[in-house]
């Protein structure tokens, strides 16, 4: 909760806002993000493609805590610090994409799949984001079906504030008690 109210403060101070919830209907948000899913979908996957093929491994640390919250198959996970998160080329999915305000430079992690990108200049530490991210992997896991998922968090996105979406709160509250782990894998 502390880390909530912390880049709360933040948000307020900088005037900036992840993104506010729709005034669209839940059928009316279902149906938009139903309109693009094909194409939000190649976007996510060409995304966690990059990351597989450019991030690291997890680290011993990382991957026995990945494995503590529930990661299936941790040795999937790439994660990748990169100032420049990937952007949709689609028109309409980049339309969504700023609606979202996932270009915001608030923005300090994000999950396609196993493929975890991290800004690494991130004011909290590179550790908690990533135990943040972690948790976005298991729900993709939980789905059973990557695109099930990216639709679920859209529809999410849209009809929730961005602290309300039940994703982006099961992903903060688990990782309020996070006691750390070490990037390098010294802990």
């Amino acid at each position: 909760m502390k880390t909530i109210i912390i880049i709360m403060i933040l948000l307020l101070m900088t005037g900036c806002t992840l993104h506010q919830k729709s005034t669209l209907s839940k059928t009316e948000i279902t149906q938009g993000v139903d309109d693009l899913m094909d194409e939000v979908y190649k976007f996510s996957l060409k995304s966690e493609a990059y990351a597989l093929q450019h991030g690291r491994k997890l680290t011993i640390n990382e991957v026995k805590y990945a494995k503590s919250i529930g990661i299936q198959y941790p040795e999937k996970v790439r994660v990748l610090f990169t100032e420049n998160f990937p952007v949709p080329q689609n028109k309409e999915v980049l339309k969504g994409f700023k609606d979202l305000g996932f270009d915001s430079i608030l923005v300090a992690g994000v999950t396609y799949g196993y493929g975890i990108f991290i800004k690494p200049y991130w004011l909290v530490s590179k550790e908690y984001v990533l135990a943040h991210e972690l948790i976005h992997v298991r729900q993709v896991e939980q789905a059973k079906n990557f695109k099930i998922q990216i639709r679920n968090y859209l529809i999410q996105a849209f009809s929730y504030e961005y602290f309300e979406m039940p994703y982006e709160n099961e992903a903060y509250q688990e990782t309020e008690n996070f006691k750390g782990f070490d990037l390098e894998g010294k802990k």
